[in-house]
């Protein structure tokens, strides 16, 4: 293998991976005497979102960053010596407020290219040695909280739990396994959605962490689907919209990967391992997919991440940028439709219930995405819902020539008109909404991606929309 990343710029990647991991940099590039016994970093674990690496010493640490090709144990000899000389020097422990219990010698290189006698002297010594396998697996911690965190930041009702112990270890003297939990609400969906990232650590030294003897295997996995289970039969996540289908996914991040039985079938078994469906998760995700191994190649795991997860979701092409608002303006004009269906939208005047009419006609030539009437006398109404996305521009000018279509109708006393928007109104639009009045016609401007409604509230007609659309929408 070639070294190709120079020294300094190793340790500037891991003190970045170690502070982003949870590490406090207490010093760094310094002498522990009088220019004299050199170490590069002293960190200590004060994260209150990870937990702390179960590889690694407690409280105050060095740190010594290698890429050359190794031999002997003269790199955990000199560390050995610089913790030595630390602890026996009262001015230094009194500086960093504490003795340095153990140190972390991290190599850029595989588990196998570290000598067997390096590693037995650290064991014995306090001093843990990282291999590129573990790098890739705690960088990848880091990367998944912030991905959670993008996550759940796109729903009003989203937030990551801490890293945490899941309470029934498995094989302790193995593995250590941890859990990130992210929560969200699906305002289109209505669904809560939650994912679970899983962290399955192992305790060996790097000689061993990657042996296919500490693989997961399909026994290991059914052990995090039951945590996965009692978490969500928690009271703590059922209260969480408790009438809403929930979506789950789950994913494994395992330093020493997984027996091929235990990756490949986890799709097949998973979903009868519980009765799901008893806590209303009505879509369960699990696969080959959402498992990442950084036994073999650590760069598979990131690959695996980098080209599997979310991605292409919500790419298209700049022509197709139309049909995306479309779809969204439908999706909140059927929420809408749902709240006439359960009479949550009721008419105003006499609290009668609308219905939906179907196959609705153009109106100057432009579809109706919803079409709604109560016909109940004496007043008689009916609701319109138009794309924004659909009208020509100026839709100020679309807006007048579908209400003089409108008012042919002479059926109705009352037409409520909603023009549905992906994408936002202009401020000359909003205006022509706030300042819109005609007897018998309500216009309302709905934003359908923050469910905002724009209708000017000094008409009879503008007031009695705003209450109607209450339900739904919000001002």
């Amino acid at each position: 293998m070639s070294f190709e990343i120079k020294n300094e710029n190793f340790t500037l990647m891991t003190k970045e991976l170690l502070t982003n991991l949870g590490y406090k940099v207490i010093r760094e590039q310094h002498h522990i005497e009088n220019n004299e016994n050199f170490i590069s970093l002293c960190v200590d674990f004060q994260s209150n979102v990870f937990q702390k690496p179960i590889y690694a010493p407690n409280n105050l640490t060095f740190i010594d960053c290698k890429t050359e090709q190794l031999s002997g144990d003269k790199h955990i000899q000199n560390l050995k010596s610089l913790i030595d000389i630390a602890n026996k020097t009262k001015n230094y422990t009194d500086r960093i407020k504490g003795k340095i219990s153990g140190g972390i010698f991290v190599y850029n290189g595989p588990g196998e290219h570290i000598p067997q006698e390096l590693v037995n002297l650290g064991n014995t010594n306090k001093i843990f040695c990282w291999d590129i396998h573990r790098i890739f697996f705690y960088t990848m911690k880091v990367f998944s909280h912030s991905i959670l965190e993008n996550w759940v930041s796109q729903s009003k009702f989203g937030f990551v739990l801490n890293e945490q112990r899941i309470p029934e270890q498995f094989e302790s003297e193995i593995y250590h396994t941890t859990k990130f939990i992210g929560i969200r609400f699906s305002e289109i969906t209505k669904n809560l959605e939650i994912y679970f990232s899983y962290f399955c650590d192992c305790k060996k030294n790097p000689n061993e962490t990657t042996l296919g003897i500490n693989s997961l295997h399909k026994e290991h996995v059914e052990k995090i689907l039951d945590d996965a289970y009692n978490s969500l039969s928690s009271n703590n996540i059922k209260r969480f919209f408790p009438r809403s289908k929930k979506h789950v996914t789950i994913e494994i991040h395992s330093l020493s990967g997984f027996t091929s039985d235990a990756e490949n079938g986890a799709k097949l078994y998973a979903p009868h391992h519980h009765d799901w469906k008893s806590l209303g998760i009505d879509d369960l995700k699990i696969d080959e997919h959402t498992m990442f191994k950084y036994s073999v190649i650590p760069w598979e795991a990131v690959m695996d991440y980098a080209f599997t997860k979310r991605t292409r979701k919500h790419t298209f092409a700049e022509k197709n940028i139309d049909d995306e608002l479309k779809s969204i303006e439908k999706q909140f004009a059927e929420e809408i439709g749902r709240g006439i269906d359960d009479e949550d939208i009721v008419e105003q005047f006499t609290n009668k219930s609308f219905k939906r009419l179907g196959n609705p006609k153009s109106v100057f030539g432009y579809v109706p995405l919803l079409l709604a009437d109560s016909t109940r006398i004496p007043i008689k109404q009916r609701i319109l819902l138009f794309s924004a996305t659909g009208l020509q521009s100026p839709r100020r000018e679309s807006l007048d020539k579908i209400i003089l279509e409108l008012k042919k109708d002479i059926r109705y006393n009352y037409t409520w008109i909603g023009i549905l928007s992906g994408s936002g109104f202009s401020k000359r639009n909003l205006d022509f909404a706030k300042k819109f009045h005609f007897p018998g016609f309500g216009i309302g401007l709905i934003d359908a991606v923050t469910k905002q409604l724009f209708v000017n509230r000094n008409t009879e007609e503008g007031k009695y929309f705003d209450k109607m659309l209450l339900s739904e929408c919000i001002r």
